[in-house]
């Protein structure tokens, strides 16, 4: 049929308006019923028009609307029986909307049990509220409406959110998702820092969708809550009939979902919106075939990865991990799922890994997802969950088999402790739920302790009595100040990287040379020196060893150790105390011996230790562990100065020197800032 057969009827005495009315009296039941004199003044008004049979003019259907507050509204629109499946009331609908572009939109009301409800959603009209109908019984009509006007400014993306925002649509499930509250992935779009940065639209599809609920009270609650959305504007009804007759050529549409899917894809593409959430995994299976329309896939937790991504670049940046090959990044938008098949565990469901991940990526004002890698090799994956006051939670702690995963496991503990003290967070807790026997025992090396299920360790940072620790941990429990060393010396290592004021234990200051200090101590940046470049193992290690003269044999375990750098005559550079350390074992014996039995440890090779040994039958090997940066190095001249309020003597630091517990605590204080 073409449009050419429809024609307006405002000759209210000719044959087609005779025509027109008697049809509308036959229909009468269904239509309502409308007097000669209301037709007589739509025709008056060019607001009634007709398809006419091509040879025989006999007329097939019309159309009579009325206009008011710049929306156009359908009175009738009623097709002869004999014209049914002609697609007759189709084509007056279009000849209707090319003719009343000028208005706001068009609108109808139509009877929810006459069931054609698919034919007005084959027009383009979407169904925004349901009102109760005039008829005798109260039978309930669903109004439903269709823009034009797409010149108006209120009915585009406006410009300044093109340029400064990210436009975004999402689908139906999500929306769901944010009205009941029941998907922490998608629940995360409602942040605010995200609606800082981007603009979330609906489709008007999703009235569409709604109108299938189940009862009045649900698709009413579901339509108001679609104001806090943005409704994408509809721009032109010629390009949307295109995408969509393209988007069916490569997706089967089995059902009515399938096709509401199909039309919010439909509507963002001709829209204008860069990016698509969902959570269909179909349709996430295949956006790469999107990218022919300019349209991104993706699931919330991706979109909110890449917004955060954008707006924080150097986050996401490789960082090195301590002077070795080794990097560590946030994870991005675009390898999430990646990561999920890397790091799965075999008896573990995949579901739940997704979960974790998916939720964690979602709240990056709160969570932090690391990936460690070498060489673009996966070897670790951890998450950081920062939403626990004075807590940091670990839910995901993972490394891969391979010849440092155990040297990695206490490194990242390690860092885990340094991390939760900047941040002021005096317990760690780890919730993951693969652990195996090897990390176990590293937790358990590293002071962590089990409780219904997770692994906890509270650490603190500065000085304290112990009767502070115990006043702020309400732990009666904790020993008191009974000269029970090593009680007191434990919990000073379970507290970690704290020291307490009451503990009587062994002090020393060594004196480290240069060179082997820029291999074992790093700067703030943590970026290592340039001088060496040592193998990775060995850096990441808690523990290490280091080599001297047996003689003088003052230096005991367990104790604590002041690392002196000594005067670098090349650079001119003045001696300072920069870290501190626990001595864990000090052992005297052969060179080639204590090598041997430490090789695995350290930064020396047997020609360093050779150097070190001379002529001499033994030297000393000692282990310390628990390194500390100072935030400020003390210099040489303030070193001298304290030695000469404590210790009443000079700074003589060629050999180890046995200190005071008032220099320590004084020493450590000031390279700390406390």
């Amino acid at each position: 049929m073409s449009l050419l057969d429809i024609q307006p009827i405002n000759n209210i005495n000719s044959e087609e308006f005779h025509s027109a009315v008697k049809l509308g009296d036959d229909n009468s039941k269904t239509l309502g019923f409308l007097p000669k004199m209301a037709f007589e003044k739509y025709a008056s008004e060019n607001q009634l028009f007709g398809s006419f049979e091509k040879n025989t003019k006999e007329l097939q259907g019309y159309l009579l609307y009325r206009v008011s507050y710049n929306k156009v509204t359908i009175v009738h629109c009623c097709v002869n029986n004999s014209f049914r499946g002609n697609n007759i009331a189709y084509n007056l609908i279009q000849y209707l909307k090319n003719n009343t572009k000028q208005y706001d939109g068009i609108k109808l009301s139509c009877r929810n049990d006459y069931g054609i409800n698919a034919f007005w959603e084959k027009c383009k009209f979407v169904p925004i509220k349901e009102k109760v109908g005039r008829s005798k019984k109260g039978l309930p009509l669903t109004v439903w409406w269709f823009p034009q006007n797409t010149n108006d400014l209120l009915s585009q993306i406006s410009d300044y959110e093109l340029k400064n925002k990210t436009v975004a649509v999402i689908d139906t499930n999500i929306f769901l998702d944010i009205k009941e509250e029941r998907e922490k992935e998608s629940l995360a779009l409602n942040s605010d820092w995200i609606t800082s940065e981007a603009v979330l639209y609906v489709t008007r599809e999703i009235y569409v969708e709604i109108n299938r609920g189940s009862t009045n009270d649900i698709k009413e609650a579901n339509r108001k809550h679609i104001s806090n959305f943005q409704l994408l504007p509809f721009r032109n009804e010629q390009d949307f009939n295109s995408v969509v007759s393209g988007l069916k050529k490569e997706f089967k549409l089995k059902n009515d979902n399938d096709h509401s899917d199909i039309n919010h894809l439909a509507y963002a593409i001709t829209g204008g919106a860069a990016y698509f959430i969902t959570r269909d995994s179909y349709l996430l299976n295949n956006k790469t075939f999107f990218i022919q329309y300019g349209l991104i896939l993706l699931r919330p937790s991706e979109f909110i990865t890449y917004i955060d991504e954008i707006t924080q670049e150097a986050k996401y940046k490789p960082k090195r991990l301590i002077g070795t090959q080794i990097n560590s990044s946030c994870i991005t938008f675009k390898n999430i799922e990646q990561y999920i098949n890397i790091f799965l565990k075999a008896n573990e469901k995949k579901n739940v890994l997704q979960k974790i991940i998916r939720d964690a990526v979602s709240f990056p004002e709160k969570f932090e997802v690391v990936s460690i890698t070498r060489e673009e090799k996966n070897l670790a994956l951890v998450v950081y969950d920062r939403t626990e006051e004075g807590q940091l939670t670990i839910p995901i702690i993972r490394a891969l088999k391979g010849t440092i995963k155990s040297t990695l496991i206490k490194h990242l503990l390690y860092k885990a402790i340094l991390t939760s003290l900047k941040e002021n967070r005096t317990l760690i807790k780890i919730t993951e739920k693969q652990l195996d026997n090897e990390f176990e025992k590293l937790l358990k090396d590293a002071h962590f302790s089990v409780a219904n299920s997770s692994w906890s360790k509270r650490s603190y940072k500065g000085i304290k009595q112990l009767n502070e620790i115990n006043a702020e941990n309400n732990e009666q429990s904790n020993p008191k100040v009974d000269n029970n060393f090593k009680n007191n010396y434990q919990l000073e290592r379970q507290l970690f990287p704290l020291k307490i004021f009451d503990l009587e234990i062994p002090t020393f200051i060594v004196s480290i040379k240069p060179q082997w200090a820029e291999q074992l101590f790093y700067d703030k940046s943590e970026e290592k020196l340039s001088l060496f470049e040592p193998t990775y193992e060995l850096l990441l290690n808690r523990e290490n060893v280091y080599y001297r003269s047996a003689r003088p044999q003052i230096l005991k375990a367990p104790s604590r150790v002041l690392w002196y750098i000594s005067e670098n005559k090349s650079t001119k550079t003045k001696g300072c105390i920069c870290a501190c350390s626990y001595i864990d074992e000090v052992f005297i014996g052969k060179p080639k011996k204590l090598f041997k039995q430490f090789e695995d440890l350290g930064i020396y090779e047997w020609s360093d230790i050779a150097k070190t040994a001379g002529d001499k039958e033994n030297i000393m090997a000692f282990i310390f562990s628990d390194t500390e940066l100072f935030e400020k190095n003390i210099s040489l001249k303030r070193i001298e100065t304290i030695f000469s309020d404590f210790e009443r003597k000079k700074f003589m630091p060629l050999s180890p020197i046995k200190i005071s517990q008032k220099t320590f605590l004084s020493i450590y204080a000031e390279g700390m800032k406390q």
